[in-house]
């Protein structure tokens, strides 16, 4: 009945809350009108800096060899004198980057606000990613990009936690992918922003500066509207009245979850260790991403075939509205069906594999069939959403949660680095369509093993609730293990 009061049955800090669907349902539209708009402008200035990164180191002569970005030509490396060696470095530095500033973030997520965490770290890398338009040559900006990598590592990691503190299980696919699909917008308008400025002929400084310019003053400002505007968190929002935080909070506690803390546990780090749900999620991010070094090489495997390097630009530019649609087919799939999130996992690896298996298996002369299999190929971000969603929804307490989404980005910064190295034969790079293959076949098996061990366990706990009682209170920083009351969403 619509009228029906919906009781939240366990305490929270107000004392029993009772509120309707209608009072839920209002609390939720105002968290994602505030929330949701804030994530979405932080990630796309992550997107965009590296898409940008991508189009200024294209060089036309040597494009084969980049293997990033579009066929632009910007001069970035023959003004900053950089030889073949030194270009890879600097590309690997951002990385190298990320995977230092993992394991410090795992410690400082767990013992300061997440949302002033993430505000002071977005400022100090917008501007890093202005000052690459500073240096004069490789030291200098290699130095710069792996200070990049470092800051800008904190992002998404954060984000996973804070998707996981204001939002239900069942909310979690849908608010990720949103934040998410600006990785497939970024593509789109960073691709445009790239040929708009290299249009410009008469300019004072070198076009590729100019754009890490735009692009570092950009998120500085979104930097600066973050700390402002974002909440710390449900039981203090500024937008929301106090019966509202109350709601915020009850829906929370519905399910077992709990808010964000300040505090650091070695148990918890020792416990997510020993998980093998866990690991199950976090290898599968590892290689989903393995499988990604087809996203930069798309554009040197349609040129191989035979097309110009201008409409190599151009076909390849549906492959980020492309990513934009699956992400949403595949979380609406899971929210309006009852199929478990993890199949869905299963199934949004099948588009890339089928790419896949095209570009190394179509005849050469099949040029249109080559560019719709890279487009099929580069799908890897929907698989993305589903691991950290699953990820987001299934690890619980404060430490843990940190170090299960920290980790996920410090197996996605190693496999950025390793992936590239096997995509040195063109025009079809075998030895990287063949990892892709078999990384994608692993990251099926990391599917169905999590969804399995967590639906036994599910059950083992169900058998032990008629038998035993749980007392601990839904708030409370337990992990997932240590709460039996608590049940994985497959």
């Amino acid at each position: 009945m619509a009228d029906k009061v919906e009781k939240a049955e366990l305490d929270v800090q107000v004392g029993q809350v009772h509120y309707t669907p209608e009072e839920e349902q209002r609390v939720l539209r105002k968290i994602d009108r505030t929330l949701l708009p804030l994530l979405c402008l932080v990630d796309f200035f992550q997107c965009e800096s590296t898409v940008i990164f991508r189009g200024a180191m294209a060089d036309q002569e040597d494009l084969d060899k980049q293997a990033i970005g579009y066929a632009a030509v910007f001069d970035l490396k023959d003004d900053l004198n950089m030889t073949s060696g030194q270009y890879s470095w600097s590309v690997s530095s951002f990385y190298f980057g990320q995977l230092l500033a993992q394991y410090v973030f795992i410690y400082l997520m767990s013992r300061f606000p997440v949302t002033r965490f993430v505000g002071c770290i977005v400022v100090i890398w917008g501007v890093c990613a202005a000052c690459l338009a500073a240096p004069n040559g490789f030291a200098g900006f290699t130095a710069v990009r792996l200070l990049l990598g470092f800051f800008e590592a904190a992002i998404q990691p954060a984000f996973v936690i804070i998707v996981s503190s204001w939002y239900k299980k069942d909310e979690h696919s849908i608010r990720l992918a949103a934040w998410i699909s600006c990785n497939g917008l970024s593509q789109i308008l960073g691709a445009l922003l790239m040929y708009g400025i290299g249009l410009s002929k008469d300019t004072a400084i070198a076009t590729w500066r100019i754009m890490f310019l735009v692009c570092g003053g950009g998120t500085l400002l979104a930097g600066i509207v973050w700390f402002v505007l974002a909440p710390l968190g449900p039981d203090s929002a500024w937008f929301l009245d106090e019966h509202e935080r109350t709601i915020a909070v009850a829906r929370l506690s519905s399910e077992r979850l709990s808010q964000d803390r300040q505090s650091f546990s070695k148990a918890q780090i020792w416990d997510i260790i020993t998980d093998f749900r866990a690991w199950m999620l976090i290898l599968g991010g590892f290689f989903n991403t393995l499988a990604s070094p087809v996203i930069k090489f798309a554009t040197l495997v349609i040129n191989g075939f035979g097309w110009s390097k201008l409409n190599t630009m151009l076909v390849s530019l549906p492959a980020g509205a492309i990513q934009i649609l699956f992400i949403w087919i595949v979380v609406v799939g899971i929210r309006v069906t009852s199929f478990p999130r993890y199949w869905w996992g299963v199934l949004a690896c099948i588009p890339s594999l089928v790419g896949n298996i095209g570009v190394a298996t179509l005849p050469s002369s099949s040029h249109w069939g080559i560019v719709v299999c890279t487009w099929l190929a580069t799908i890897l971000t929907p698989t993305q959403v589903i691991f950290l969603s699953l990820i987001a929804s299934n690890i619980k307490g404060n430490t843990k949660k940190a170090a299960a989404s920290n980790g996920y980005f410090i197996l996605y910064a190693a496999a950025c680095i390793a992936g590239p190295q096997l995509w040195t034969k063109p025009p079809r790079y075998t030895d990287g369509v063949i990892t892709d293959i078999v990384s994608l076949g692993c990251a099926i098996a990391s599917f169905i093993s999590f969804g399995l061990a967590a639906g036994y366990e599910n059950r083992r706990r169900d058998r032990l609730s008629s038998v035993a009682s749980d007392d601990s209170t839904a708030d409370c920083d337990l992990t997932d293990r240590q709460d039996l009351a608590f049940r994985y969403t497959l």
